[in-house]
């Protein structure tokens, strides 16, 4: 347990920086939206000096809907000349996907001189996003500069290499000409854009870059941790969580946009198809860790349906991958839905029938549940863009993970202390705690190989009770076996370091000794017993003894194996039953002419 709370200690820390560094941006991002949605308009948010030209000012946008997705830029702007466009309000939820192009018309703020500045849509993931600036005229023609990015083109073509589209432009004194946004994107979503000077810029994007490093570091020490686990408790649902846990970081570094900028940025492929894949198998692959976790053969349908939501999330992922996007709004919402149904269902479940570990369960898949929700509202056009939404996934697995890391801790402690249980079971005599007889065939082996070696070792010892009978029937099955206990006390009271005390069968007890033994030793060690078994009886009335009888093997044994040992020695037992006067008799292979065994009265 000291090691399970040293544990507990590290992950502790470790989740309470990465949380506290989430929540510190996830505020950020809070105040920079809420203060636009003042006057629900999209604010031109400047980060820097108090001085700098562009602080506190506001801007105004229209949006246009090309519903065909064809249109020309040169048609868009006669549209908007026309009047065609609409003000739209910060936080509105915008009709994309389904073939739908939306175009912004954006009035950036007037300047004194060149400016240099960055605008980001903060919004990882999106298709394409395109802007459209205007430069100076050429003869008299109007000439328009087009920087375009999104998750269709190479992070490492876009403009500025970055977890989420940027551009870089220079905002020149009198500009009359609006800037245009052109967004692509396969749901419906809800965004805002910003503009900040280039060291402002960098400055944020170091720290968000070293806020997400600090929670992919935990994940991936998790996963790190699971791992070795797996091989210490010998218990495959670590690699299986070991195997989530990966699934889980490269899903949240192409959501955030990490994966584009480090993993695959000449990859356009993979850019778009990562964040959406990752997550369905992520989302396959707890349910696999929750089957292996609660598996019990009393509910085969349990096991069942959740290995049925395992494939229906790999086949979702598949259909996405070589089917088309389509499949994202049409099955994948869908099925992210019924995995957290099934999620809070499978571990409320767990909860109830082993509270010690399900009860963990349960709080981690809250967590992750909780977290979740939030983008699968946006995804479903019922929540705007917050810090909920675009953060929910990454704090609810930030708790989830933890969490169910030591549900599994206590998992495979309960399962390695049955396994003692169950193991101990099959050494030990449960009534008297001696030796089961396994265990003393195993060592009677190894006597006998060693006097292979070195004949002149050990010796064995097997003991009757010989009033066992009259006991039982005096006194009932439990005075019958508070005499078996006493008597295993008496053996393990002259027994030395490294012999064996050993249940044997029909109560007989067998004392095995290992080091080197003469004859007149052996007598001592038979008497003494005897005498001991003639001390009054725990639990039984006064003066009630036990009457041991005993055959004594003398090395070397010239027998075939420890069971024709035992068998001698009980027909040794079988003829002293016979005869009252005797109790202790010794067999022995000597050489021809001393073959009479030696014999010890009551």
């Amino acid at each position: 347990m000291r090691g399970f709370w040293h544990l507990v200690r590290v992950f502790s820390a470790c989740l309470a920086a990465g949380l506290l560094g989430l929540l510190l941006h996830g505020s950020a991002f809070a105040q920079a939206a809420g203060t636009g949605a003042e006057t629900l308009e999209p604010q031109l948010i400047a980060l820097g000096r108090d001085t700098h030209p562009l602080q506190g000012t506001r801007g105004e946008g229209w949006v246009l809907v090309d519903a065909s997705g064809q249109m020309t830029f040169e048609q868009v702007r006669a549209q908007f000349a026309a009047g065609q466009g609409r003000r739209f309000a910060l936080g509105e939820i915008m009709p994309t996907g389904g073939g739908r192009v939306l175009w912004f018309q954006l009035k950036l703020p007037a300047v004194a001189s060149p400016t240099p500045l960055l605008l980001s849509v903060p919004h990882p993931n999106m298709d394409g996003v395109d802007l459209y600036r205007p430069i100076p005229p050429a003869n008299g023609v109007a000439q328009w500069q087009v920087q375009r990015s999104g998750d269709l083109i190479p992070v490492a073509q876009w403009p500025v290499r970055n977890l989420y589209p940027a551009f870089e432009l220079v905002l020149m004194p009198g500009e009359s000409q609006p800037s245009y946004l052109r967004v692509i994107h396969s749901y419906p979503l809800s965004l805002y854009w910003t503009l900040s000077e280039p060291d402002s810029f960098q400055e944020v994007s170091k720290q968000t870059h070293l806020l997400l490093g600090i929670y992919i570091g935990l994940v991936l020490l998790m996963a790190l941790i699971s791992a070795i686990q797996a091989f210490a408790w010998s218990d495959r649902v670590h690699l299986l969580y070991a195997a989530y846990v990966l699934l889980v970081a490269l899903g949240q570094l192409s959501l955030m946009g990490l994966g584009g900028e480090y993993l695959w940025p000449a990859n356009a492929w993979l850019n778009d198809h990562a964040p959406v894949t990752l997550t369905l198998l992520g989302a396959a692959m707890l349910h696999l860790v929750l089957r292996q976790l609660i598996v019990n053969r009393d509910v085969p349908w349990l096991s069942r349906w959740l290995l049925l939501m395992a494939l229906l999330g790999a086949l979702v992922a598949l259909a996405f991958v070589t089917v088309g996007r389509h499949f994202l709004v049409i099955y994948s919402t869908p099925y992210y839905v019924a995995s957290m149904l099934s999620w809070i269902g499978v571990a409320a479940w767990y909860a109830r029938r082993r509270p010690r570990v399900g009860l963990w369960v349960l709080a981690a898949v809250v967590c992750l549940v909780g977290g979740s929700t939030f983008p699968v509202l946006r995804m479903l056009s019922l929540s705007p863009m917050s810090a909920a939404t675009q953060y929910g996934v990454q704090i609810g697995a930030a708790l989830e993970l933890p969490l169910l890391l030591i549900a599994l801790y206590f998992r495979s402690h309960e399962r390695r202390n049955n396994q003692l249980r169950v193991g101990s079971l099959t050494r030990v005599d449960p009534l008297t705690g001696v030796a089961s007889h396994r265990v003393l065939l195993q060592r009677l082996a190894q006597l006998l190989q060693r006097q292979q070696y070195d004949p002149a070792v050990g010796a064995v010892l097997l003991i009757r009770i010989s009033n066992a009978a009259s006991i039982r029937q005096e006194y009932g099955m439990e005075g019958a076996q508070n005499a078996e206990v006493h008597a295993g006390d008496c053996i393990t009271g002259v027994a030395q370091e490294g012999d064996t005390v050993a249940r044997h069968r029909d109560g007989d007890f067998v004392l095995l000794l290992q080091g080197r033994v003469t004859h007149e030793q052996l007598s001592t060690i038979g008497q003494r017993l005897i005498a001991h078994g003639l001390a009054d009886i725990p639990g039984l009335p006064f003066k009630t003894a036990l009457q041991f009888k005993l055959a004594v093997a003398e090395a070397p044994f010239q027998v075939a194996d420890a069971t024709h040992l035992l068998l001698l020695l009980e027909a040794v037992l079988d003829e002293l039953a016979a005869r009252p006067g005797t109790a202790l008799r010794f067999v022995r292979w000597p050489d021809a002419k001393d073959t009479a065994p030696a014999e010890a009265p009551v």
